[in-house]
């Protein structure tokens, strides 16, 4: 699919940035930036700059903790070959 990558967070790695949970980054039409996250006691639409940039560098930190697209595919040939 064009304008979609896959990165897969290594089984061994003990702590990394996306431990407090998921969360996504959204872009409206007019290029505001918000963030969702979903969360035990409900959902949050988190629209305030400062805190939607601490998750875009959370987001940027799992891209550099996981494995990068090439492993990644590699690593699910592997897998489904094994199935």
């Amino acid at each position: 699919m064009p304008g979609l990558s896959l990165q897969i967070m290594p089984m061994g790695r003990e702590t990394h940035a996306g431990l407090a949970g998921p969360f996504i980054l959204l872009e409206t039409p007019d290029h505001e930036h918000l963030g969702y996250m979903e969360t035990q006691r409900g959902s949050i639409l988190v629209s305030d700059p400062d805190e939607v940039s601490i998750l875009a560098r959370k987001y940027a930190m799992l891209r550099t903790q996981a494995l990068n697209t090439e492993d990644s595919k590699g690593l699910l040939e592997r897998l489904l070959g094994e199935a």
